[in-house]
């Protein structure tokens, strides 16, 4: 049986599927949830917690979704989930929007944390692909700011997916670590 936190969590996820998370406001939440905004309060201190604990919820979502082939190569791997995560954008857009660009993230990137087991493995992958000529924070760094930036792009409809570019930009970047 699910707890209040957990339904809180879902009914979160629901709406940042369907809206615009910048649209979703405690009181708004828990009206939908059939509780007080105090109520709301007792078990999430404010609107970044609830976003960061649905982050990390729908990072493991998306982790699911994204399974990748175990047979092939980390490049591959990488390369997988950079166009798992584009397709995705195109499908889930509000999704994507959220998981990448919500104000509740700046504490994961600030302290790299590891409340986020997609990132620990993609940084796995960066390490099996850097080439050894910048440290693994850097090329995590470009990889992950090119597909930020890419899936960007896709949402602000100033550019359609491209699965060739994609994959020209990580052989360029992986060319670019070596020493």
């Amino acid at each position: 049986m699910k707890t209040t936190k957990e339904k809180i969590i879902q009914t979160a996820i629901e709406w940042i599927i369907t809206d615009d998370y910048t649209n979703l406001s405690m009181r708004k939440l828990a009206n939908k949830f059939g509780m007080t905004t105090g109520a709301l309060y007792k078990h999430f201190k404010n609107k970044d917690e609830l976003f960061y604990q649905v982050s990390i919820r729908l990072s493991q979502q998306v982790a699911k979704q994204l399974v990748i082939d175990s047979e092939i190569s980390a490049k591959d791997k990488l390369l997988s989930i950079a166009n798992g995560l584009c397709t995705l954008s195109q499908k889930q857009p509000k999704l994507i929007n959220f998981l990448f660009f919500n104000p509740s993230l700046n504490e994961f990137y600030q302290s790299r944390n590891h409340d986020f087991q997609f990132y620990d493995q993609v940084m796995l992958l960066i390490h099996q692909v850097n080439q050894g000529g910048i440290t693994d924070e850097q090329f995590f760094t470009q990889i992950w700011a090119f597909i930020q930036g890419y899936l960007l792009l896709i949402l602000k409809g100033v550019t359609n997916y491209d699965p060739r570019l994609v994959e020209r930009t990580l052989d360029e970047m992986i060319r670019g670590s070596e020493n």
